[in-house]
């Protein structure tokens, strides 16, 4: 798991997944969003409908958060796409916002 600790919570309303990124540590920003995904939709992280390939190229995730040239880091922006029915929204300050489809 790479050293990878979740930080989540649940809030009941509206249902919303939280969870955070960590600059510092090993685990690349596109690995904590999957472990995120993993844990709001309760299944393993080697799970098939835990992919980000069919939404955004993990790589370029990485990148557009990554620390500047000069060591600054890059707080400001948000990125939002979605997975298997799930909007998940990323931000520059590392905080990871998962909203699971609605039921009817």
């Amino acid at each position: 798991m790479n050293g990878y600790v979740p930080s989540a919570t649940q809030s009941r309303s509206p249902p919303l997944y939280r969870a955070a990124h960590d600059p510092t540590g090993p685990a690349t920003l596109s690995t904590t969003v999957i472990h995120a995904l993993a844990d709001c939709m309760g299944v393993n992280v080697t799970d098939s409908r835990v992919s980000l390939y069919d939404t955004v190229d993990p790589e370029a995730l990485d990148n557009l958060f990554r620390p500047r040239y000069d060591g600054r880091p890059r707080t400001g922006g948000t990125l939002s796409f979605y997975v298997d029915g799930h909007h998940v929204r990323v931000s520059g300050t590392g905080e990871i916002l998962i909203e699971p489809p609605t039921r009817c």
